[in-house]
């Protein structure tokens, strides 16, 4: 087969562009442009938007087959389209003994490598701290309601992880053969086919939770054990304790993976009592920004383009020493309290496949230096953000977010009324002032850098655009030290996925994920 790049096709305004509308358009330009033989397995794959230009246009690629490939090399924009070899050997893994192990948490990548693990016939016990899905969706919508947080399910806690109230942002800006095979797996248990050429592929989180418990339905019929509600208290000598439901249990295992997710601070305890190397870690934190979708629509694509998707941005820029930047933006989404602990507030963003809600939003973060917060303790990062995730719910109590305009907190008053921006944050948000429940270098950066970024997208420090306060979970506070081998510094024990501070996202996660199994799969031969 063969790959071609840089297919321009121009958008008219308002035009409905369908798949095969794409397929046909780029078989003529091959046809036409190439002459080749035979031409046949036209498929796109992938298609990105460029707005630059009031004159919006796909820039697409796709791979073929024809009987005369090889006279086409000869074209800089044509070449071969081979599979690489990282996945042809991930669809050969293979192993002879069979080995116990125990993995935690159901995010990304406890599932993928659960799945992995589970292919080549070894015995894989699959635990969540929280609820299965369709019990997360109904405690996570008594929380919006209530104000009722379960600490053990919730955003950050539950099946499919973190993600799984999310975007479903399956962009990253890792470079890795298994991104194809993951985004395969995905569209397998239910994801959009789209997500296979789009250049920035998202599922949303209504598409995520039929795709996660696909994925579970498989996993139980392959023969994995999976238990929810079932947290990890202990581990040593090849054996764990587990509180089940309220009940002790014993688990053996010959390998523990840690998949907790960033926010499994538990874990983080544990891993410190147990003397397993950790390190502090840079970090960021910040707040969600919310602006209308169609303010954002019409300065991204120069107008309205009404069949586009809606519009994204990613914006960053440098204050002094500091930077801040756009971080899990959501089109057409909402804003989510995503607490995790009573007496602390955290909020994120979320949004449904179609992004069709009123409103834009994102994260916009300050980063957060070691020597920020290191006081000498491995655990101070944990410290540092509870203070303020503490000090946000203490503003107002009862999970109710504090909310300020851009104008007002660039002018530093408290807010008071809104403007054409409605918070879209549950269960409650109360107008006034965020400069009190952030650090103070965060809150001065944020102050300058909103000047800067309007600069860069018009509107964008608009004056009654709106703040939430506090997003502090973009990233884990803390990373586990791994060995040449990938374990940590207990050779059968391993960390996988944003709690180790090796992956952030869902993609870079899952790759993780793969990667661990892949060295536990190599070592059952040897040990």
């Amino acid at each position: 087969m063969l790959k071609i790049q840089n297919i321009k096709y121009p958008i008219e305004k308002d035009e409905v562009v369908s798949y095969d509308k794409l397929i046909d358009y780029i078989y003529k330009h091959i046809s036409k442009k190439y002459k080749p033989k035979n031409l046949c397995n036209v498929e796109l794959v992938k298609k990105s938007l460029d707005a630059r230009t009031p004159d919006l246009s796909y820039v697409l690629s796709a791979v073929f087959s024809c009987s005369n490939e090889q006279s086409l090399l000869k074209y800089k924009t044509i070449t071969k389209y081979t599979t690489p070899k990282e996945i042809i050997e991930l669809n050969n893994l293979k192993t002879k003994r069979r080995r116990k192990v125990l993995v935690v948490g159901m995010g990304p990548a406890g599932l993928f490598n659960a799945y992995i693990l589970n292919k080549v016939g070894i015995d894989v016990t699959l635990i969540e701290k929280g609820s299965k899905v369709e019990e997360r969706i109904q405690k996570v919508d008594k929380f919006f309601e209530t104000g009722i947080l379960d600490e053990d399910t919730n955003i950050q806690f539950g099946e499919g992880g973190a993600g799984t109230f999310s975007d479903g942002k399956l962009g990253t800006n890792v470079d890795s053969p298994y991104i194809k095979f993951i985004l395969e797996t995905l569209v397998k248990f239910g994801a959009n086919k789209d997500i296979l050429y789009e250049a920035k592929p998202h599922i949303g989180t209504d598409i995520l939770r039929t795709v996660i418990v696909n994925i579970r339905k498989y996993l139980i019929e392959q023969g994995v054990k999976v238990m929810f509600n079932t947290k990890l208290i202990d581990f040593d000598n090849n054996s764990a304790t587990l509180l089940s439901n309220n009940e002790k249990l014993i688990e053996y295992y010959d390998y523990l993976v840690l998949a907790v997710g960033h926010s499994a601070t538990d874990i983080y305890n544990l891993l410190k009592q147990k003397q397993v190397e950790l390190e502090p870690k840079n970090f960021a934190i910040g707040v969600r920004i919310e602006h209308l979708q169609s303010e954002i629509n019409k300065v991204q694509y120069h107008g309205e383009y009404y069949n586009l998707p809606a519009a994204d941005y990613k914006l960053v820029a440098h204050i002094n020493d500091r930077s801040i930047y756009s971080f899990c933006m959501c089109p057409g989404g909402y804003v989510v309290n995503a607490s995790s602990e009573q007496g602390c507030l955290v909020t994120n963003g979320m949004s449904n496949n179609k992004r069709d809600a009123d409103n834009a939003n994102s994260a916009l973060l300050v980063n957060v230096n070691v020597e920020d917060y290191y006081q000498g303790d491995v655990l101070d990062g944990v410290s540092f953000l509870r203070k303020y995730e503490t000090l946000a719910y203490e503003k107002y109590g009862n999970f109710t977010v504090p909310v300020q305009l851009v104008g007002d907190f660039i002018n530093s008053t408290p807010s008071v009324t809104l403007g054409s921006v409605t918070p879209t944050i549950k269960p409650a948000y109360k107008l006034g002032s965020i400069e009190d429940v952030l650090p103070d270098f965060v809150a001065d950066t944020l102050r300058e850098g909103l000047k800067v970024l309007d600069t860069k997208l018009h509107g964008f420090a608009a004056s009654d655009a709106v703040m939430s306060a506090i997003e502090t979970r973009s990233s884990a506070p803390v990373r586990i030290k791994r060995t040449s081998n990938l374990s940590t510094s207990i050779l059968n024990v391993y960390a996988a996925g944003e709690g180790s501070g090796y992956a952030g996202g869902i993609t870079t996660s899952a790759i993780d994920g793969i990667k661990i199994a892949i060295k536990i799969i190599e070592n059952c031969e040897v040990n």
